[in-house]
């Protein structure tokens, strides 16, 4: 299985090429045109960032999965950190 991955501020896109294969419509890659900085293209039949630093300046939008599930593949998944939440965990065990 071959998996795309690259960061972002807040977290991290990982994108399953194995589902992008067959996919026709490359959801992901309009959606970050649509609504995102368009730091999405597709390269040899998959989505690949524009630029090796695209990620930079990737807004967050979240669109890109969301149409990718909704639309496409669903081999665009988006994991994001959550910041705070073992300091939370440890608080409410102590209460």
């Amino acid at each position: 299985m071959a998996i795309y991955e690259f960061p972002f501020i807040t977290g991290k896109v990982t994108i399953d090429y194995e589902k992008c294969k067959d996919c026709e419509n490359y959801a992901c890659v309009k959606a970050c045109s649509l609504f995102g900085r368009a730091i999405l293209r597709v390269e040899d039949g998959k989505p690949v960032l524009i630029s090796e630093d695209a990620n930079k300046r990737c807004i967050e939008d979240l669109t890109c999965e969301l149409y990718c599930q909704t639309y496409g593949n669903r081999g665009l998944n988006i994991i994001l950190d959550m910041f705070g939440l073992e300091a939370y965990r440890y608080k409410i065990e102590l209460s």
